[in-house]
């Protein structure tokens, strides 16, 4: 295999050499080719930076109506629930509830663990008052007395304790967490 490269090299030569020959002949002259210089890139060239672009006056405009929205919804959020503000203006209750705290103002307590707090009207307690009395001095226990009102045991203990009403335990059961 060696030997085949070696005589297909040596072809090639001779042919080279016939080739260079027949450019000579022909009165060819040999030129030197510049070969490879370095040059540097050009330098960067950094344009001027562009001056800051002006808000339009609607952009401004609308800055405006929202920073009037926010103390709207600040001012109702002093006397009313989050609920009662969202069912007002038409605006969901997680968007006020972020406003509320991007802003920092806190809508009135309403509804605390589910519960809504109970409408109680002066009135109507006084009359439930006199009736517990009357109740109590017939005779009849707490649960009677609900019975008989058809009220719950939290109005009762309400109203009790509104009304300074010496309503006693019963015996034998637990009062204040002793037993």
């Amino acid at each position: 295999m060696i030997d085949n490269q070696i005589i297909a090299g040596a072809q090639r030569q001779t042919q080279l050499e016939a080739a260079k020959a027949a450019f000579f002949m022909s009165g060819g002259i040999v030129t030197e080719l510049e070969s490879y210089s370095y040059r540097p890139p050009p330098f960067r060239y950094h344009p001027e930076p562009k001056p800051k672009i002006q808000r339009s006056t609607k952009e401004n405009a609308r800055q405006q109506r929202n920073a009037e929205r926010v103390t709207l919804i600040a001012e109702m959020a002093k006397t009313m629930t989050c609920r009662e503000v969202s069912k007002e203006l038409g605006i969901p209750q997680n968007t006020l509830w972020t406003m509320s705290q991007r802003c920092d103002f806190k809508f009135a307590p309403g509804v605390q663990g589910g519960r809504i707090t109970p409408y109680t009207d002066a009135q109507e307690d006084a009359k439930l008052a006199e009736r517990i009395t009357a109740l109590r001095d017939a005779g009849l226990n707490r649960h009677q007395v609900e019975k008989q009102i058809a009220i719950c045991n939290s109005t009762l203990l309400r109203i009790i304790k509104a009304f300074g009403i010496d309503f006693p335990r019963s015996k034998g059961k637990r009062c204040d967490g002793a037993i």
